[in-house]
């Protein structure tokens, strides 16, 4: 009978217990790992939670926000309309703004006049970030109260002649005709349906200014944006 050697066998059953100590460290780690990244995991649910809901009332804001600015804005209208008739009751001058003719009867009964220089750079027809901004408020109050309704964007220039830009312009009713259309079609992909929207190109006239100043050349340089009830 072969006799067993017992150092031998000692030795073997150290090895077989150190790899299974071994086996148990190797798994501890791994299930500490899962633990670790599904409590991760659920730390960036409830952040997303909280972000969603942080967002949600930063839009309820913004629209409560665009409703007060446009209350004020047809405050204003209503202000201005009152003084230039006050002006031509008194001899001031003519009443009413400098809409060209609406034939048929039209009634404005929104109005929204930006000014050139904020819309654009000089001498050109793309719209700058204020502009966006400023078009974006509008066409916010166009879809919500006046939908379907029609929309005229008439774009007006001063009566200085294109020179830095000509290589771009053939004339002012050529830059007027640009902005127009570059207005139209911010206010389309606004959600402003492109059949209840008129696109008109004026150039060097209807002026609301005299042409003599920086300042009144500056206000002559705009965009106007009605609504019409035909």
């Amino acid at each position: 009978m072969k006799r067993i050697n017992h150092s031998t066998f000692a030795v073997r059953a150290l090895v077989l217990v150190a790899i299974g100590i071994a086996c148990v460290g190797c798994c501890d780690p791994e299930k500490k790992q899962i633990l670790a990244l599904t409590q991760e995991n659920n730390l960036l649910l409830q952040k997303n939670k909280e972000t969603n809901a942080e967002l949600a009332n930063a839009r309820s804001r913004e629209s409560r926000l665009m409703d007060q600015m446009d209350a004020k804005d047809m405050q204003l209208l209503t202000v201005e309309t009152e003084n230039k008739d006050l002006k031509a009751k008194l001899g001031g001058g003519p009443a009413g703004p400098a809409h060209p003719p609406r034939p048929g009867g039209e009634t404005i009964v929104y109005s929204e006049t930006v000014g050139s220089d904020v819309l654009f750079e000089a001498g050109k027809a793309a719209l700058t970030a204020n502009g966006k901004a400023r078009l974006d408020r509008v066409a916010a109050t166009l879809r919500s109260k006046y939908p379907g309704m029609t929309v005229r964007v008439m774009g007006y220039t001063d009566s200085d002649p294109i020179v830095k830009t000509k290589n771009l312009w053939k004339d002012n009713l050529d830059l007027s005709a640009n902005r127009a259309m570059e207005v139209t079609r911010h206010l389309w992909s606004k959600g402003i349906s492109a059949e209840h929207v008129e696109t008109v190109a004026m150039g060097a006239t209807h002026f609301v200014e005299a042409n003599t100043t920086k300042t009144g050349k500056a206000g002559n340089r705009r965009v106007e944006i009605i609504v019409v009830k035909k």
